[in-house]
């Protein structure tokens, strides 16, 4: 027959075991959440990984339009300054010039001269930062619409509050985006603000 010591002994023990459970649950419980974390981790690199590759082929196929509008542009300028220097020539001649085949070429040469921007590609990054508000865009084209010089156009864009780097400043800043990620010092979405952090500490 039970006797109270033998009881309370009992109690001891199922305390003793519960403790014990309770421990490994709470161990079970921190390894879940270390690896939800992990997992969520994982996933936003995942995410930076593909982002990268989508921006970086916009950007090469905005490269490549523009060595397209340059091809053309190039055409245009030499056919111009053939143009010009036939007529200016002509022209010249017709007055009695004796020097017109030169009065020709200068004027073909003010043509052939004229430098037309192409090819600078930059990743703009606004104020909610990646991966939200990250564009791609041609100064080039925007001097050449504008009539600007590209520093001009860079200049008026980050008076506007655009960051702009390079495609290739663009992806060193994502693979040290993806290493903060990865050991938890920061998270997406990633504000202006701490790319600018990021960018400070290369």
């Amino acid at each position: 027959m039970e006797t109270v010591a033998d009881f309370e002994k009992w109690v001891r023990e199922m305390r003793s075991e519960l403790g014990h459970q309770v421990i490994t649950v709470k161990k079970l419980g921190d390894a879940f959440t270390g690896s939800d974390i992990q997992l969520i981790r994982h996933d936003q690199v995942a995410r930076l990984s593909f982002f990268k590759s989508r921006i970086m082929e916009e950007a090469e196929n905005i490269r490549r339009m523009e060595s397209a509008s340059q091809f053309g542009s190039t055409k245009g300028i030499l056919l111009g300054g053939g143009v010009v220097f036939t007529l200016g020539s002509l022209i010249a001649a017709a007055k009695g010039r004796k020097d017109a085949f030169d009065i020709g070429a200068r004027m073909a040469v003010s043509v052939l001269s004229r430098k037309v921007p192409f090819g600078k590609v930059f990743i703009t990054i606004e104020r909610k930062g990646i991966p939200e508000d990250v564009k791609v865009i041609s100064v080039s084209r925007l001097a050449r619409e504008s009539s600007r010089s590209e520093s001009e156009v860079k200049a008026s864009l980050k008076d506007k509050g655009y960051l702009l780097i390079t495609p290739e400043q663009f992806v060193e800043l994502l693979d040290q985006v993806e290493r903060a990620v990865l050991d938890g010092s920061v998270c997406l979405p990633l504000a202006r603000s701490e790319v600018m952090k990021q960018m400070t500490r290369r």
